[in-house]
């Protein structure tokens, strides 16, 4: 796949971007490999509202039934959603799709956000050249 082919991704990333504040800076989860910032609940509106904008999708706990089997399962044995979370994505393109998960965290007060991409075709990504260009598009260092 052609970096051409994922330009509307990195489109979407870099106006989701805009909007997240200047103290939250994007960096690399390790642990889900995935891009990871953290914002203050205060901040929800400005962050959520480009993010229903951008992403063809928003699901949550009542909803993420109703997605494609693929996308469900993809979320339900990843993260498991719970209510208070959600996720949106993108429509695919060539089997890909962007998302962000919103994980509101326990004490009210802060929000996680991971983006990354995800396969819906069943062939598997390779997760070097995904982090690649997630970290180009958000501006992270590798």
């Amino acid at each position: 796949m052609s970096p051409a082919d994922l330009d509307e991704f990195k489109t979407i990333s870099r106006r989701v971007s805009l909007n997240i504040p200047q103290n939250c800076p994007w960096r690399w989860d390790k642990e889900f490999n995935l891009a990871l910032t953290v914002i203050d609940s205060k901040d929800e509106i400005m962050v959520e509202l480009p993010l229903a904008l951008e992403f063809a999708n928003k699901w949550d706990f009542s909803t993420i039934y109703e997605a494609e089997a693929p996308l469900r399962d993809f979320f339900q044995a990843g993260f498991g959603i719970i209510p208070g979370q959600k996720v949106f994505t993108t429509d695919p393109i060539d089997g890909i799709v962007l998302y962000v998960a919103w994980w509101p965290w326990g004490d009210e007060e802060r929000i996680s956000l991971r983006l990354g991409l995800m396969s819906i075709s069943g062939n598997k990504l390779d997760h070097t050249e995904m982090k690649k260009r997630v970290c180009h598009w958000l501006g992270l260092e590798q």
